[in-house]
């Protein structure tokens, strides 16, 4: 193992690619009392980084990954907004093997009706491909996993979006469903 201490890395203090992420909830069986949002960076050039030590198999590196909250807006009785940054993350040579390059891979918002621990979570998110993208996707939820489904057996349930409503079960009507729609548009100066 090495005695080197592993780097710091830096959050961008002053971004300038700033985007504005709008989020619209339609028909959701009751309000959102708790929503946090989240941009996450991962290092996307691994040759950057470290070769693995002590590495039985031979694996690389992990790669590096970093969560950045922030907060949204409400606008409207259903609308809510935030600022979001492609450049979240400094680009250094952290590891004197080069620069390592931090894209946004993903923007996630999460919300729950109170906030209380045995609340579903619901996660809308963009991936790195819906974050360039103009198309606006809503992504669709059940209704009866608010504030909590009654059958749920986890201590803290999670409810993922889903983007395809033909990938859900036949036996759900649109009524048993709420949406979450999440789009980015380049910010102005």
């Amino acid at each position: 193992m090495s005695d080197k201490p592993k780097p710091e890395y830096r959050e961008n203090l002053n971004p300038q690619q700033t985007y504005q992420l709008t989020m619209r909830i339609a028909d959701a069986p009751g309000g959102f009392g708790w929503i946090q949002g989240f941009m996450q960076f991962d290092v996307t050039n691994p040759e950057c980084l470290p070769p693995p030590k002590d590495n039985p198999g031979g694996h690389t590196s992990p790669i590096p990954t970093r969560s950045i909250p922030f907060d949204l807006q409400k606008v409207a009785e259903d609308e809510y907004t935030a600022t979001v940054f492609a450049d979240g993350m400094i680009d250094e040579d952290y590891h004197g093997r080069g620069m390592c390059q931090w894209k946004l891979v993903q923007v996630q918002v999460q919300l729950k009706a109170t906030g209380s621990k045995s609340e579903t979570l619901f996660i809308p998110s963009l991936g790195r491909r819906e974050l360039r993208s103009d198309e606006v996707k809503p992504q669709y939820f059940l209704k009866a996993s608010y504030p909590r489904h009654p059958e749920s057996t986890l201590d803290e349930p999670i409810a993922f979006g889903q983007p395809n409503r033909l990938q859900m079960a036949s036996s759900l009507s649109d009524e048993d469903l709420f949406t979450i729609t999440l789009s980015m548009e380049e910010a102005g100066p």
